[in-house]
């Protein structure tokens, strides 16, 4: 009876027995004005009756305060032996007296009810009490998580570049002192870029390029991308994929992506000269990806939660593995955008976890050129030559014109930098380049306006200049999605000096012109 409108104080008490509780309350008030005889007179005996249902609607309810009050009127009209009085001022008393009766009960059932509702919305108060505080340690905890996976990549780059200005290192030790510094700045790259992706997941804006692509090809890249890390920790690879073609509709970075990221979590999970395994098969309709690892497994308290956001199955600062806690709840979005769905279980034998993810699977014949599709950037070792290419350059940053500037020249191109829009529309009239180069990391995305003011431009003052963009945004991003398209091309940051010589040459031409030869 808890949290019903008729809720008392005594909820174990059976119902026959609240009602037993009414009717002996107005029984009792009888048996007191009839024993005690003239000291009592009827408007005394009704205001007793009033409290009699007061009684029984606060201990017994809102039922059997009715009862009472049904029962005590008609005791009072037809007491003394059962003969009906006709006296007007009894008559007047006992339609007081229930209209006492109803509202009595009423009023104590409103009372009731008001304190259910107060006491609901305390319980609802303190458990989102508890959940801020919960959030905010959590908050705290990722913070600096954040800190310390951010801050691990800078101290051995900083370290290294301090003994490299030093002069003092030979060739080898110098060469290892590079590999270290580019495969830490990977690293943090990836960490912001996974950051960047969770915020996108949040709000909502976390977004797919579906294209008929080979599950099996994204999860060799993946391999591919992983294999320098399990070779440095002892970790064998083992990889089988099915000669039948897994054909999903996928975006193949996010496919990728998806699949280092579990080898990664693999590895990082897996103890020296352990075995890492990645299969890609094919079955009932789906395609499948399986990462098996033999380390320890996943603790069963924490497995239900293991794709959760921010989540760690040891958050503390003593913990031996590291990263955000972002990585799974990262892929478990990507792999629902895929139309998919992942699952995580520990082995049979106990010896190492099971990551499991299923995609819809395509027919092979959909598989072919897309001349729609956006070809992934070319990553090419040997840059174009740019002998000649008058390149311009805005950037808001002097280090990163400086940098842009270097890497440009290295590879013969004439290069002008300027800091502002106003400054890039002034050298596009008087200077003409052939390829504008520009960071899109500016406050609130302004200068994407700068292609906007170019297309208005005649073609003889640079309105028609190809255009590169060095951003830290993905392409797809909905709030950018304009203002990017008026690009010719977007090209994520940290951007290599050979990926960037090969666009500059694209879009001056220069590909073109050396692939006529």
């Amino acid at each position: 009876m808890r949290g019903t409108p008729d809720a008392y104080p005594f909820p174990t008490f059976p119902a026959p027995l609240r009602f037993a509780i009414g009717l002996a309350a107005v029984s009792t008030v009888f048996g007191v004005t009839a024993l005690a005889g003239a000291p009592i007179d009827d408007a005394g005996k009704f205001l007793l009756l009033g409290i009699a249902v007061l009684a029984s609607a606060w201990f017994a309810g809102t039922g059997p305060a009715l009862s009472a009050t049904v029962l005590g009127a008609v005791l009072g009209t037809f007491e003394h032996g059962g003969q009906l009085r006709s006296e007007a001022v009894v008559s007047i008393h006992l339609a007081l007296f229930i209209i006492q009766g109803l509202l009595l009960t009423a009023v104590v059932s409103e009372l009731r009810a008001a304190r259910r509702a107060s006491d609901e919305q305390a319980r609802v108060a303190h458990a989102a009490r508890r959940e801020g505080d919960a959030a905010n340690r959590m908050k705290d905890e990722f913070l600096a998580t954040v800190s310390h996976e951010l801050r691990t990549p800078l101290n051995a780059v900083l370290g290294w570049v301090h003994l490299l200005r030093t002069g003092k290192l030979d060739r080898d030790t110098s060469t290892r002192g590079l590999e270290t510094i580019e495969r830490n700045v990977k690293l943090q790259a990836r960490l912001t870029g996974d950051l960047l992706d969770v915020s996108k997941a949040l709000t909502g804006q976390l977004q797919v390029d579906p294209h008929p692509t080979a599950l099996g090809e994204a999860a060799s890249q993946a391999v591919a991308a992983v294999e320098s890390a399990a070779r440095a920790k002892g970790v064998t690879m083992n990889v089988s994929i099915t000669e039948s073609p897994a054909i999903v509709l996928g975006d193949q970075g996010r496919l990728r992506q998806i699949a280092w990221h579990l080898l990664s979590n693999a590895i990082k999970f897996t103890p020296r000269g352990g075995t890492v395994s990645l299969s890609v098969g094919v079955g009932r309709g789906s395609a499948t990806l399986v990462v098996r690892d033999s380390g320890s497994g996943i603790d069963p308290k924490f497995l239900p939660r293991i794709f959760g956001r921010f989540t760690q199955a040891d958050s503390s600062p003593t913990r031996t593995t590291g990263g955000l806690g972002v990585g799974l709840a990262l892929v478990r979005e990507l792999v629902e955008l895929h139309g998919g769905d992942i699952e995580a279980r520990n082995r049979e034998d106990g010896a190492g976890a099971v990551f499991t993810a299923r995609f819809p699977l395509q027919p092979a014949s959909l598989l072919g050129p897309d001349p729609f599709s956006e070809r992934p950037i070319a990553r090419s070792t040997t840059p174009a030559p740019l002998d000649g290419v008058r390149v311009l350059v805005l950037d808001h940053d002097d280090d990163g014109r400086e940098l842009l500037r270097t890497v440009l020249q290295q590879r013969g191109a004439v290069v002008q930098t300027v800091a502002s829009i106003a400054e890039a529309l002034e050298s596009l009239e008087a200077w003409r380049p052939d390829v504008l180069v520009r960071e899109a990391g500016s406050a609130e995305h302004g200068s994407y306006a700068l292609f906007g003011k170019i297309r208005t431009l005649d073609a003889d003052r640079g309105g028609r200049i190809p255009a590169l963009t060095l951003t830290a945004f993905d392409p797809i991003d909905g709030r950018l999605g304009q203002l990017i398209a008026q690009a010719q091309r977007d090209v994520p940051k940290p951007i290599e000096p050979a990926t960037l010589t090969s666009e500059v040459a694209r879009l001056a031409g220069r590909e073109r012109r050396r692939a006529q030869q």
